[in-house]
């Protein structure tokens, strides 16, 4: 069921309500003075009666740049900024509008109060962090408005919103092929599928299988709700009590390799020298581990700085923005080594 709000009222309409002009009302919004202690009380009632916000709005209408920037997060915050990763994206973005004379609004709102700011002209465009997280209808809802906006990762079955990321199936690619060339062929995977990333880590991890001949084990492949250390933790002791463990795993994420590494020492084995581990994102403790983590490293903060820049471009200079797809590289530490019993 949609939100009924009620229309807004203009100052125009405070005007008349008053029975004075739009320039004493203006007068009375910006607190200038000249103005008879009865007509302001009376203007600023019908204003507060109306639930009237001028400030934002009120400059918006007159110079059509407001230097403010929305940024939507999902329900699920807590599990986003539980991950460093995000931190570090958010970190791009903050620095970004700092220096480019913005502000940026944090939006936790329902999807009917998106169109609302922007037309309330309370912000300029939208960053959408974790986008895949967010509601198909609040995506579908800001396309059809027509709003600016940019995302911080690729939305599949979404061409029309620009987005910055790394290409997740290359790095996929250069992990398995890692830990292939150690000798290992019990390779398994864990992630969240239902994250456009962590899918295209997943076909890269398949299809690097197959371009080595190795065959695709079902039960080495497992899904996640969400990404965390426990959720890597419980994984990994599935796989533990396997009748043949696989003796390397690639995780969709550090954090969740991290979980995984803690279930092998738990069982008195050892990383890497019974089973190596890597990971994906390069966060900065994932070189304080204990071994340091192998992993696939993706710039998060020039993601999140990268993003700022395109939607900015895309405000002031109104021309289309193309989607960038960042490199990935690999970072090779302590906790992969050479496959010392993979048989079959």
């Amino acid at each position: 069921m949609m939100n009924s709000h009620p229309p807004r009222i203009t100052i125009d309409e405070i005007a008349r309500k008053s029975g004075v002009s739009k320039a004493t009302v203006s007068r009375v919004i910006n607190n200038k003075p000249d103005v008879h202690p009865e007509t302001r009380d009376k203007i600023r009632t019908i204003i507060a009666e109306n639930n009237f916000h001028p400030n934002l709005f009120a400059r918006g209408k007159t110079s059509q740049k407001i230097n403010h920037i929305g940024l939507i997060v999902p329900q699920n915050i807590s599990q986003i900024f539980y991950n460093q990763f995000y931190l570090d994206v958010l970190q791009g973005i903050l620095d970004t509008t700092e220096k480019k004379n913005y502000y940026l609004l944090f939006c936790y709102l329902n999807k009917a109060n998106y169109i609302e700011m922007f037309e309330q002209k309370r912000v300029e465009g939208f960053i959408l962090l974790s986008p895949v997280a967010l509601e198909k209808s609040i995506l579908q809802d800001l396309l059809l408005a027509n709003i600016p906006m940019v995302a911080t990762a690729k939305v599949l079955d979404q061409p029309d919103i620009p987005f910055v990321d790394i290409d997740n199936y290359r790095g996929a690619v250069i992990a398995v092929r890692h830990l292939v060339s150690l000798g290992h062929t019990r390779i398994a995977f864990f992630g969240k599928p239902g994250l456009t990333s962590n899918y295209e880590r997943m076909l890269g991890y398949q299809d690097t299988l197959e371009e080595n001949n190795i065959t695709i084990n079902d039960t080495y492949i497992q899904s996640v709700e969400t990404s965390s250390i426990d959720s890597g933790y419980a994984i990994m002791k599935d796989f533990l009590a396997l009748d043949h463990p696989p003796t390397a795993v690639f995780t969709a994420c550090d954090i969740m390799a991290f979980g995984a590494i803690k279930a092998i020492h738990e069982a008195g084995l050892r990383v890497p020298e019974d089973i190596s581990i890597i990971g994906f994102d390069d966060i900065s403790l994932s070189r304080n581990m204990d071994p340091p983590l192998t992993t696939i490293r993706q710039p998060a903060f020039n993601k999140g700085a990268l993003a700022t820049e395109m939607l900015i471009d895309l405000l002031s200079k109104h021309k289309d923005v193309q989607a960038k797809i960042l490199d990935a590289e690999i970072i090779v530490r302590n906790s992969t080594c050479q496959a010392r019993n993979d048989g079959k």
